[in-house]
């Protein structure tokens, strides 16, 4: 059976093989800092402010002199969260803010007290609250996350002890709920799943559900005065040099996206294809217009950014089905 097991392995390595060799390589600015062997890198921002980040993932917790205020909890690093914390004080966690309401970010915060405050935007809070059919968090090796206990709209400052949090909310720049965190003294800002030091977006503008907003809160970050934006996502913290490269980048890809409209013959394409299949018609379309905007693009950027091989195609199709819906 183990032989077995091994043969059928052959297949599956050869694939990952040929997909990392058919990879563009990946700019060294884009990687952090080595991951130590304790699973986890933890940095002093100063003033009681630290940063966790298993490579993956990362999270923020503030030290009050009356607790420890703790932003998200990724389920594949929540113990590791702790751990960090332990590193630096013995104090509770007496406050959570949950950024948003993603599973992969927060779905670990069982694991905190739960009489701590549990914090987060109001849509954040009624999405928690939601029926659904398979349990929140499943997928991301998560679970049942403990109920928001204070909700805001817009704006909302946390004052405890010698430490302040700016929590503001201008719109569904992922989704709707997700916020812009900021901590004044120590010049820090937490904005997650927007902006990916170093790379590329995830997929599809990191699964944005309004493209405009997602665009438009590059903006909204660079009007802050920071000198660390903390990520949520891959290995390194990062600068308003790395908010105004993937606006660029970003921009490149609306400009392109709206040549690839302009040019891309749709009566062509259905002289070859014909109308007995609307569907396979249309698909072709946005292919092709998706295929045009990403071979625009990639030249330019794929040494700059790590991923804009992989993922420019996607964000090429996000942002010309806005274009032409939104």
């Amino acid at each position: 059976m183990k032989k077995l097991a091994s043969i059928l392995l052959i297949p599956f390595l050869f694939l990952l093989s040929w997909q990392a060799s058919a990879a563009a390589a990946v700019p060294a600015e884009a990687y952090g800092k080595p991951v130590p062997e304790k699973g986890y890198i933890l940095d002093d921002l100063g003033d009681g402010l630290y940063w966790v980040s298993d490579g993956m993932y990362q999270v923020m917790f503030l030290t009050t002199g009356k607790g420890v205020i703790v932003v998200d909890a990724p389920p594949s690093m929540t113990h590791h969260v702790l751990a960090a914390i332990k590193e630096v004080t013995m104090n509770p966690i007496t406050h959570v803010i949950y950024s948003h309401s993603h599973a992969d970010h927060i779905a670990g915060a069982a694991a905190y007290p739960k009489d701590a405050k549990y914090i987060a935007h109001i849509e954040t809070a009624n999405r928690l609250k939601a029926k659904r059919d398979t349990p929140f968090g499943m997928f991301v090796g998560g679970g049942a996350v403990p109920a928001v206990t204070g909700t805001f709209e817009n704006d909302y400052r946390l004052v405890v002890g010698n430490q302040v949090l700016e929590l503001s909310y201008k719109g569904p720049s992922h989704v709707p709920g997700n916020l812009l965190i900021y901590a004044p003294k120590q010049k820090v800002l937490m904005f997650i799943d927007v902006i990916f030091p170093g790379w590329s977006p995830f997929k599809w503008l990191a699964v944005a559900e309004f493209t405009p907003s997602f665009i438009e809160s590059h903006d909204w970050v660079l009007a802050y005065d920071f000198d660390t934006l903390i990520s949520g996502h891959i290995g390194r913290r990062g600068s308003r040099a790395d908010v105004v490269m993937q606006k660029q980048y970003i921009m490149d890809i609306q400009t392109n996206a709206v040549t690839s409209l302009k040019t891309v013959d749709f009566n062509a394409i259905a002289g070859e294809i014909g109308f007995a299949n609307p569907w396979l018609l249309f698909n072709t379309y946005l292919d092709a217009l998706a295929d045009k905007c990403t071979k625009l693009t990639e030249d330019k950027w794929v040494t700059k950014l790590g991923g804009v091989d992989i993922f420019t195609f996607s964000h090429c199709e996000k942002v010309i089905e806005s274009l032409r819906i939104d």
